[in-house]
């Protein structure tokens, strides 16, 4: 089966989608592609406007959970999802909650820290074909982070929110890794889902103390030894940071 993935470099719903490819061990192509630019290359392509998007044989795929879930159908080894119904529902619920709860969340804590410090954006960037020399994408990164926190709804009332309940999310990621719903020895669809996120977060410094603390930070690591990008710490306001991080 031949593959094209489109993606955003250091997307982490892009980033869930590539990990199910290599995980299945499907040989794909994959498409990078700019911020905001992306919306309109994928409405033009899938119908929708975001990333990441998938070629499927003859088949067009757009959206990580419906890729993934795709792939385990038309490449059944090794699953994503466990054979026992009880088991598939309880990752089935945490998948989803990665992708509607904390994916939303971490995307506004990127843009929020890229709208602070644009120089950092090409960062995420490393290994990327960008359709574009590095030097241009790098003069509109400020413009894109300010339009991309508008779209993203990253306002400072919502990200402070964000921060301030980031243990709690953690609380629940660590609750399905001792309860075998996540860190299993096979990984599944949440721990892509869910781990792709976390280790977006990880790339934030003013964060990475209070997930790298958690059992959270351990698998986003393992699922995703490399991810690219890194935001110094300083870039937000300590008094907005989860104790740990503030500390």
């Amino acid at each position: 089966m031949e593959a094209t993935l489109y993606v955003i470099p250091g997307s982490h719903p892009c980033a869930a989608a590539e990990r199910a490819l290599e995980l299945k061990g499907i040989p794909y192509e994959r498409v990078d592609l700019l911020p905001l630019v992306h919306r309109i290359v994928q409405h033009r392509r899938f119908g929708g406007t975001t990333v990441p998007g998938a070629v499927l044989g003859d088949e067009r795929v757009l959206g990580s959970m419906a890729i993934i879930r795709r792939l385990d159908e038309l490449v059944p080894d090794p699953p994503l999802r466990p054979a026992d119904p009880d088991a598939r529902r309880e990752v089935d619920q945490a998948e989803r909650w990665g992708d509607e709860v904390l994916q939303p969340i971490v995307r506004r804590l990127s843009w929020a820290v890229l709208q602070r410090a644009p120089g950092a954006m090409i960062t995420y960037a490393e290994g990327a074909e960008l359709p574009v020399p590095a030097r241009i994408a790098t003069l509109g990164s400020g413009l894109t982070a300010r339009l991309s926190s508008r779209v993203n709804g990253a306002s400072d009332p919502a990200v402070r929110a964000d921060l301030a309940n980031l243990p709690h999310h953690l609380d629940r990621v660590d609750r399905w890794i001792e309860h075998g719903v996540l860190g299993g020895p096979r990984p599944n669809a949440a721990d892509l889902q869910i781990g792709a996120s976390l280790r977006l977060a990880l790339t934030f410094g003013d964060l990475a103390p209070v997930v790298d603390a958690r059992p959270g930070g351990r698998l986003a690591r393992e699922q995703f030894p490399r991810f690219p990008g890194h935001v110094p710490a300083g870039t937000l306001p300590s008094a907005w940071l989860p104790a740990a991080a503030a500390a």
